[in-house]
Formats: structure tokens, sequence, C-alpha cells
């Protein structure tokens, strides 16, 4: 099987020798159509601090991704928390896949905080991920495609899903100041979420390419903040970005963090306790924000999407690496 693997920092490598998965009870194979270049990915490739102990090379990345079930296992056994499906009734159909695979029965499970599962694990981290020809993926992780829907468009719903759990979190944003800090691809989704739920949004992003898009797309843009919200986020995830969205939200009002570029930094606290602002970090997704995100795949402007062969991986990951990427998001899609 041909997949773009991880080798080493700075090192990706088509290969043609990988071993193709075997989908297992209560799993499937699938073809993949497209996988998204996370920010994540990009990270783990440069070798960052905060990735080095989570992407260690050599590892088949990939987790934003859709395409097509083309094999599956038996079915999986009767559990008190579970029927059994038959996977052969997916075989065939266009998916998009919730990579983020959690237990279904602990706590936090039930409580539907899947995304702060203590068992949760990751396609394209803790199992092989999907910027190969082909995938494996629990059953329980598909969702399926309208099947007028371009498949390439399923692989963008992970990202959104980010988006929508981040929004979610910082309350209601119906006629409110919004800032997003940062224009990257999150950055751009944040602020998509929010002006569908109402917000009065403004992006801060130093690139004057990305400012030109997002003001082609109605929204304010400025090279850094200069103004209080009642909701800010940060997207970028270093020490002077978070301290800006905390220092720029309004009195009472809500910062939420999703940025993950550096693990340590420093607040200063009292800003926050006289002003009763509200911090707030952002994890993924839960399974209910991956099933919104699926319905909104087709709404999303197709130019905001730059699609590439899988054979042209390594260089794609060399040019974002080189700087500020104009499109949300890049995907690498195998060859038919």
């Amino acid at each position: 099987m041909r997949g773009l693997m991880f080798s080493d920092y700075q090192l990706m490598e088509l290969r043609d020798d990988l071993p193709a998965p075997r989908p297992g009870p209560g799993e499937v194979a699938v073809d993949v159509a497209a996988c998204g270049i996370c920010g994540s990915d990009l990270e783990g490739y440069l070798g960052s601090p905060g990735m080095r102990a989570r992407r260690k090379p050599p590892l088949l990345l990939g987790h934003e991704f859709a395409g097509t079930v083309a094999e599956a296992g038996a079915a999986a056994p009767v559990t008190r928390n579970a029927d059994a499906e038959d996977p052969a009734g997916w075989v065939g159909k266009p998916v998009a896949v919730n990579p983020l695979v959690t237990c279904g029965v602990c706590a936090q499970c039930k409580s539907g905080a899947t995304n702060l599962c203590p068992e949760r694990s990751l396609i394209g981290l803790n199992r092989p991920g999907a910027f190969a020809e082909r995938v494996g993926a629990p059953l329980s992780q598909l969702h399926e495609l309208p099947g007028d829907l371009p498949v390439w468009r399923g692989a963008l719903a992970e990202p959104i899903a980010v988006a929508l759990h981040a929004t979610e979190l910082a309350g209601p944003v119906l006629e409110r100041d919004v800032l997003v800090i940062g224009g990257g691809s999150i950055g751009f989704l944040v602020a998509w979420t929010a002006r569908r739920a109402g917000g009065r949004v403004t992006v801060a992003e130093i690139d004057a390419g990305r400012r030109r898009q997002l003001e082609s797309y109605g929204f304010r843009a400025a090279p850094e903040p200069t103004e209080q919200a009642h909701v800010t986020f940060d997207t970028v995830g270093i020490d002077a970005t978070r301290r800006s969205s905390i220092e720029h939200a309004t009195p009472g009002g809500t910062a939420v963090l999703l940025g993950l570029h550096d693990n340590e930094g420093s607040l200063a606290f009292y800003p926050i306790i006289h002003n009763e602002r509200r911090v707030a970090g952002s994890f993924a997704y839960t399974a209910t924000d991956f099933g919104r995100a699926v319905r909104l795949v087709g709404d999303l402007p197709g130019k905001l999407v730059a699609r590439h062969p899988l054979e042209e991986g390594a260089k794609w990951f060399e040019a974002l690496a080189g700087g500020p990427f104009t499109h949300a998001k890049l995907l690498l899609e195998p060859a038919s």
C-alpha cells in the first residue's frame, strides 16, 4: 500500500510497501478520498517542543479524512452497551470518519464529553493514519455522506468540529463582539462558525495575504487586536497570543484557548480575577460536535480548499512549514 510516512523530523517519504489495514470485528477499511494536513501534523513534522512527546517518527499521520468503505470485518460481539451491527452493510458507502476513538462506557463518554475520555486514541497518532490509500477505522466512527456530495468534502468535518466545539464552549455569541486571534485554518473556521451563530467577528492576523482572504469573505481583519470583545479565541497557542486573548476580553467576558503551539507560558492572574474573565481550554470535539460538522461540510466555500495528490505530500509539508498559506485547508488525495 502507498502512503506518506513521517519518517523523521522534517522528512515525509512516499512509500509503497506499507501494510494495508485488515479490519477486525466491528471495523472497516476505508479507501481514502482526501486527508487534510492539520496544524498538529505540521508541528509534529517540524519537531516543535510541544509535539515531540506525542508525534514521534516513524508514524503514518493523517486524521482529517473521508473516503469510501472498501472492506468490512465481522460484526463485533454484542455488549451491554451496544448492539452488534454488521459492518458489511457499510461497504461502498461514502463516509467522513471521526478519528477520535473513545471507550463509550466511562463517565466522560456517558456524559457526552467524549473528547475527555481517558482511554481515547486518535487515528493518525495512536493508530495508523490516513495519509495513505487505505485506513482502518471502527464502525462506530463512521458518518455517511450524502450521495450528491463530493467525498473529499467529508475531510473538512474534523476541523469544522474543532471550531464548533470552541464556539459552543464560548457560550452565546449572538450580537456580541467576537475576536479571533489567528487567521489560519482553525482561526478561519472559528470565525466562520461564530459568525453563523450571530457574532460580530474580527480576526487578528499578521499575514497580509490571509487578511485579504478574510476580508473577501466579509470578515473584519486587522494585523493585531485593537479593541476588546465579549468573546475571544486564541487559535495560535503561543504565550503572546494567549495573553492577548485574555487582555482583550471585556470584563465578564470569555477567552477560549485552543491553539497548541507552546505548552508553557506566563499569565497575569489579577486582571483575570479583578475583571471576572472566564478562561476556557478547548480540546478537539465531542461525538455530537462531529455529527453537526458533517452536516456543514457542504456549506464551506470550496475555493478555500487546495487539493493536491498524495504523491506531492512531502513538498506541501515543506511549503506549509515555510510560512502562512492562504487557503483555509490543504487536502492530500491518493491517486485513483
